[in-house]
């Protein structure tokens, strides 16, 4: 069971400002991938679990990436909540795992 980190809303902020700036066809991928920000705050809160399950750092890239419309709904037109995109990343990176809301900010340590 993965935890459902707190909405990191300066990330999603810092993303929807790079959206402002950038005109193209690929401005909306380029501006929830740029730096990685939201692969790196949710690995942050759940490398441990997917250690486990033995998902490293690039096979988990890799699964986030075939959400990235998902990010952009999130992030960018604000048509999915943070806990809907957890619960569809839950699905994917541990198939047969549900996403659990917590009521308290910490890191995946705290659910250990």
């Amino acid at each position: 069971m993965l935890p459902i980190p707190p909405e990191p809303k300066d990330i999603k902020d810092r993303i929807v400002k790079r959206r402002s700036v950038c005109n193209g066809p690929s401005c909306d991928s380029f501006s929830v991938w740029f730096g990685n920000e939201i692969a790196k705050y949710l690995w942050n809160h759940w490398n441990r679990e997917l250690a486990r399950a033995g998902i490293n750092w690039q096979k988990f890239l890799s699964i986030l990436s075939n959400h990235t419309q998902e990010l952009i709904d999130w992030a960018i037109k604000d048509t999915l909540t943070w806990n809907d995109l957890i619960r569809i990343l839950t699905n994917d990176v541990l198939p047969g795992t549900t996403a659990m809301t917590v009521s308290r900010k910490g890191g995946i340590l705290d659910y250990l």
